[in-house]
């Protein structure tokens, strides 16, 4: 017998078990892909989770719209009917016979594929594969996604997500996000997974604490669930998360989690609780050792992270963004106020080099970025400067944060603290400079050249458009000016809460046409469906930041070429230091692949050394070793091929799991395709492929269909054996890579789950002393013995979950035959 493997993609797979003799259906009624009647429907079983006391079966089914669409139903609460399996096989044209191939190697996949991307309301792209391939097929437990802005991070962090609830009906899924991205999040979730997300705020915990008994911790239900990072950094929250072992923990926008903040010790903390870990940003802390290694090192219990860091050229997609500098002509008042904030802050900063003390620097930086960002602004900062030197009480009990604060979240307003900076030490001098100053900024704020400009490019442009500014007030001061010559823009700022922001956002896509922003309230939202002009009412002094700020509009899915406008004010910083970093950036991003990452990672006290010391800013090498970049391209590639073969099947009419038979009106010889499936000890699909043999016996061309059918049950009565030990043979190498795979990711997770426990906190073994009047220490410590005991029970589910993920057969199925030639 003669036989080729058949081209398979994807993967799942495991030990080999032959069945012999002639197909019969499954002793079990209920085994997975056993047809069933529930609820008025028919539907076949999917999975089968036993419980004490009841069984879960998730049940699949393909829906009118040829989506397939899953339930899980609870027996014996549920009542599930086994249907009669249709073992007869049908004798169909040649049309219907390769309609029944392509359904097979459509449904045909390699262990660790990602069966979800096929019915996901998404372009299929190979790239975004890869972070999913390395945690499902390779057992990575940690993975940094820190691709290029508008990469479409959240697709691949939905694709393993889709794919690890698919696989258990006792998934626990946590994402971290920034509180204005908690509701994008939620609705990409739900729009392009079909996934059933809880939106974690303090409602819903407030809710949970009022529904559920007192000693159920509401994050330990399976779900999944999307919480703002500042929300679960709160003791009172944190607390009982640390007691859930999570399937999956995705923290976005993970650079936010810097050395020495709450969010970077409840991040690893939830994290540290996790089988596996996704971090991703798209602004890494390359330039900086230590917070490059806080980053990648959240989550992390003796264990190494893959990183994935791919730009548009490394994808093979084009970068369609036209950038403009547009240079603007200050007015006399304008260039007048410069020179002589020029004049003090360089005083300023040369006094504070000296002394130990070096908020002077900080805030001779804050005002230099004012005046850049408007005159008004740096009038109001210059006032409120004056007050506090004269004794005025602070508004804001803020800690300061050095250097230059770039630790914490975005801020667009200004506190107190960042303005009285130690000055002169000639405080009369510093006093007159102050209000001379005072009076240029008032004077230059009568007639700001760039609001002109800004009027007079929007009347023009006659399209959606985004300005971004970093400063509350200076977006009032657009905003008022631009009302006044008859736009009606929406605005986006810090102080607005995450519901405003949505709801903003939503209007803004729905029908507004013109948006204000500031960095605070526009990271990480997705615009570009809306929008493909952005205006830059002033230069950042990060690149990275002016990066996200471009990222809002030119990500995937913009179909129109991005148009980028600068606006740069002539004979200042803004042109003369600003500008030539600008074009650094862009030119190794023009390059290629980030040449260089740290130059999105310059800081802003490298930026103003440059500024207002003269100094020249050197860009930090990349320290990170080439090696941690990770690619997983040609895996990706056949697997996005797959996903793309199951959505053409799908699309076709649905047909039942029979073998089909076509007789051609020739003679000739004999072609079976048979499915070589591996499955665990609880029924699930691990790895498929499929294998096309052929006999050495001939057909004699008799198409009546009990010819054909007598003929093809005597073959198989004959040769059945020859044919199970032939699939066996071919698809031997492909089953040792799926048993392989299979070990590693499950020796990968229990490692975890070995670390996990190690980690928690030995309650039993505490010397506690009661209080005198209360009992609270006890029942602290009770508490936690009580959790670790839940935890260490589940780590034994788990176990034995994988043990069984580990005990697989192989089913050989019989798919098509192919009888004699046709013409």
């Amino acid at each position: 017998m003669l036989a080729r493997a058949w081209p398979y993609l994807g993967s799942r797979g495991t030990a080999v078990a032959i069945h012999g003799g002639v197909p019969e259906p499954p002793h079990d009624p209920l085994a997975a892909d056993s047809r069933v009647s529930a609820r008025g429907r028919v539907w076949r079983i999917a999975a089968r989770t036993l419980h004490a006391d009841c069984e879960a079966i998730r049940l699949r089914v393909v829906s009118a719209s040829n989506t397939p669409s899953t339930r899980t139903l609870l027996r014996p609460f549920d009542r599930v009917v086994p249907l009669a399996p249709r073992s007869d096989p049908r004798i169909v044209t040649e049309r219907a016979w390769g309609g029944r191939v392509f359904s097979a190697l459509a449904r045909s996949r390699a262990f660790g594929s990602v069966g979800s991307a096929a019915s996901a309301r998404i372009d299929i792209l190979p790239f975004q594969f890869e972070p999913a391939l390395a945690v499902l097929r390779h057992g990575s437990a940690r993975v940094l996604i820190a691709d290029e802005v508008g990469l479409g991070k959240t697709i691949q962090a939905g694709l393993l997500l889709a794919e690890l609830s698919a696989d258990s009906v006792s998934f626990r899924g946590l994402i971290l996000a920034p509180a204005a991205l908690v509701s994008q999040w939620t609705g990409e979730l739900r729009e392009r997974f079909r996934l059933d997300i809880n939106k974690v705020d303090a409602g819903w915990l407030s809710t949970q604490s009022r529904n559920l008994p007192p000693d159920v911790n509401p994050w330990s239900l399976p779900g999944c669930y999307v919480a703002s990072i500042d929300l679960v950094k709160r003791p009172e929250v944190l607390r009982p998360l640390e007691d859930v072992t999570w399937d999956v923990v995705v923290a976005d926008e993970a650079h936010g989690a810097a050395i020495g903040t709450a969010r970077l010790a409840a991040a690893h903390a939830i994290a540290s609780r996790a089988r596996r870990v996704v971090l991703m940003t798209a602004t890494p802390p390359d330039g900086d050792p230590a917070q490059l290694a806080a980053l990648l090192g959240i989550g992390a219990l003796d264990d190494s992270i893959v990183q994935f860091r791919r730009s548009r050229a490394d994808v093979g997609l084009p970068s369609r963004r036209r950038s403009v500098l547009l240079h603007v002509r200050l007015t006399a008042a304008e260039r007048r106020m410069h020179r002589l904030l020029d004049r003090y802050t360089t005083r300023v900063w040369n006094e504070a080099a000296t002394n130990p003390d070096s908020r002077g620097m900080l805030t001779a930086t804050l005002l230099r970025k004012r005046a850049l960002s408007s005159a008004a602004s740096l009038g109001y900062s210059v006032q409120r400067r004056i007050a506090l030197l004269a004794g005025a009480e602070p508004s804001d009990n803020t800690q300061l944060l050095l250097p230059l604060g770039e630790e914490d979240a975005i801020a667009d307003d200004i506190a107190d603290s960042a303005l009285g900076g130690n000055g002169l030490a000639d405080a009369p001098t510093e006093r007159a400079l102050l209000a001379r100053l005072e009076k240029l900024a008032l004077a230059a704020a009568r007639f700001e050249s760039k609001i002109s400009v800004l009027v007079r490019l929007l009347r023009r442009a006659r399209q959606p458009a985004i300005v971004f500014t970093e400063y509350r007030d200076t977006l009032a001061r657009i905003d008022m000016a631009l009302r006044e010559a008859g736009h009606a823009p929406a605005l986006l700022h810090g102080g607005m809460s995450a519901r405003e922001r949505a709801d903003i956002v939503r209007l803004f896509n729905d029908r507004d046409s013109l948006l204000l922003a500031t960095d605070a309230a526009a990271e990480g939202l997705n615009l570009h469906r809306r929008c493909r002009l952005l205006i830059h009412f002033e230069l950042p002094w990060t690149p990275g930041r002016l990066e996200q700020r471009t990222g809002r509009v030119d990500r995937l899915g913009q179909v129109r070429t991005v148009h980028e406008v600068v606006l740069v004010a002539r004979d200042t910083a803004e042109r003369l230091v600003l500008v030539p970093l600008l074009r650094r950036v862009r030119a190794a991003a023009e390059a290629g692949a980030r040449q260089n990452p740290a130059l999105l990672a310059i800081k802003e006290s490298m930026v103003a050394s440059g500024v207002i010391a003269g100094e020249e800013i050197q860009v930090p090498a990349d320290r990170t070793p080439a090696a941690a970049f990770h690619r997983l391209a040609a895996e990706a590639t056949v697997e996005a091929e797959r996903a793309r073969l199951q959505r053409r099947a799908f699309a076709m009419p649905s047909t039942d799991a029979r073998a089909v038979v076509a007789a051609g009106n020739r003679g000739g010889s004999v072609r079976l395709l048979v499915e070589v499936l591996l499955r665990n000890a609880s029924g699930q699909p691990q790895h498929s492929e499929l294998v096309l043999l052929e006999t050495d016996e001939g057909w004699h061309g008799d198409r009546r269909g009990r010819a054909v059918r007598e003929f093809l049950a005597g073959l198989l009565d004959r040769r059945w054996a020859a044919v199970v030990d032939a699939a066996e043979r071919h698809s031997a190498p492909r089953l040792r890579t799926a048993r392989a795979r299979q070990a590693a990711v499950i020796g990968a997770l229990q490692h975890r789950d070995r670390a996990i426990l190690l980690g928690l906190p030995s309650a039993a073994r505490r010397l506690v002393q009661a209080g005198l009047f209360d009992n609270r220490a006890l029942k602290t410590i009770e508490h936690q013995r009580r959790a670790a005991a839940l935890m260490m029970e589940d780590a034994d589910v788990r176990s034995d979950r994988d043990a069984e993920d580990l005990q697989v057969e192989c089913e050989i199925k019989l798919v098509a035959v192919r009888l004699g030639r046709h013409r």
